[in-house]
């Protein structure tokens, strides 16, 4: 009994550290999407969103939209951020926290190296990649339910180009395709 008891105390550390491990790549939880998002376009990455909702008290942030757009391959496919006022939203419905209460996380540019470990996909790359609409509402699909909390990093927000040593990235969920609803 008294060595099973110097075992447990000797492997005892051990054991806490395999626990421990999952928490130190609790990020790997992410899904980090890069793109360089344009303003107006029929073919790329649209980002869009309305200054006039700063001031609407229904929101501690803007809504941001990112847009997969392909004219040609008749594609759209849209990314949502939203981060509504908690107070202002329950007057109106039930606030759902994983959907209405989303991050803008800064930090510093030093964590592109985790990021990249994790293999950033760049939008640009797979909306070139599609060859149907289908494809786009599959993969949306299975963004769905990863489970995983999906970040933006874009390139052609004035942010991320001033070259402080720090990025933003946008977390969204995915949202809207142009899948018909019958």
């Amino acid at each position: 009994m008294k060595q099973l008891f110097i075992i447990i105390i000797i492997c005892l550390p051990f054991f806490q550290t395999l626990d421990a491990q999952p928490q130190l790549r609790a990020g790997s939880q992410d899904l980090y999407l890069f793109c360089s998002s344009v303003t107006d376009a029929k073919e790329g990455i649209l980002r869009v969103e309305n200054p006039d909702n700063d001031n609407d008290p229904l929101y501690e942030h803007r809504p941001i939209h990112f847009i997969m757009l392909s004219k040609a391959k008749n594609i759209y496919a849209c990314f949502d951020h939203y981060n509504y006022n908690p107070t202002q939203l329950s007057k109106i419905r039930t606030v759902e926290p994983a959907k209405d209460q989303m991050e803008i996380m800064i930090t510093s540019r030093g964590m592109l190296k985790f990021i990249y470990e994790l293999k950033p996909i760049t939008l640009e790359d797979k909306l070139a990649s599609f060859r149907t609409k289908e494809e786009v509402w599959t993969w949306m699909d299975s963004l769905k339910t990863t489970g995983k909390r999906i970040y933006i990093l874009d390139w052609n927000d004035s942010f991320n180009q001033n070259g402080n040593g720090q990025i933003k990235l946008i977390q969204v969920m995915p949202g809207a395709t142009n899948r018909p609803l019958y």
